[in-house]
């Protein structure tokens, strides 16, 4: 059976270094965690895989840079910054970035003004002491906002802008709002007056000299003369 190959990268760095041939051209490269005379189980870091060994043409087997790291470890005496130090800048090469971590803060546990140590470890000097980079910040008046270190006066410089701009967005939208009710208003109006004339059609406002030429003819005719009607008008 022809398999693929299977290899497994971890974040830390290459921490298997186990590699088992497969007929047919396939490859896994894990950890080998149990072998017998039938069969070989890798560890894939997802997960385990058993094959066959008639299955497999090869195994090589070969210490990872995490297992040498440890073994390395366990071997240095007590006290020794150097091997200490030599081993952290060996993890540091092997992209073993935690165990170099571990490395270098051993050597400040031995020797506490070590400066490789302490920068490695991202610690700054302060008044002749190392410190991690927050507490220098802190020892200097600043503090952390948002992710930035800052001092006070400029934390609330940044609050003070941030509030005049939301009491500014808030008046815009005042206007808006305002302005939106005006039309309204003045809409609805048109509207009113729309309905009025046509209810009561358009008024008619005669100016001087202008209006109908004839009037309408009276019903009755009036007498010529008033004062003939005795004072009374029909």
């Amino acid at each position: 059976m022809n398999r693929g190959i299977v290899i497994i990268l971890l974040a830390a760095g290459p921490v298997f270094a186990d590699d088992v041939y497969l007929r047919g051209g396939g490859q896994i490269t894990g950890e080998i965690i149990q072998r017998s005379e039938d069969s070989v189980t890798v560890d894939v870091g997802g997960g385990t895989m058993t094959v066959r060994m008639s299955s497999v043409v090869s195994i090589e087997e070969r210490t990872s840079p995490l297992q040498e790291y440890r073994a390395r470890a366990e071997a240095i005496p007590d006290g020794d910054a150097d091997a200490w130090r030599n081993l952290a800048q060996w993890a540091t090469g092997e992209a073993l970035s935690s165990q170099a971590a571990e490395a270098y803060s051993q050597v400040v546990a031995i020797l506490p003004d070590d400066e490789e140590a302490n920068r490695a470890l991202g610690r700054v000097e302060l008044d002749g002491r190392w410190v991690s980079e927050e507490d220098a910040y802190r020892a200097q008046g600043y503090v952390e906002f948002e992710g930035v270190w800052m001092t006070r006066g400029e934390r609330q410089a940044v609050l003070e802008h941030r509030a005049a701009r939301k009491k500014e967005d808030r008046q815009a939208n005042q206007a808006a709002i305002q302005a939106i009710e005006a039309e309204q208003e003045a809409e609805a109006e048109r509207e009113r007056v729309e309905a009025e004339r046509d209810d009561f059609g358009d008024s008619v406002n005669w100016g001087w000299g202008a209006g109908p030429r004839y009037w309408p003819t009276a019903s009755k005719p009036l007498p010529k003369n008033p004062a003939d009607q005795s004072g009374v008008w029909q």
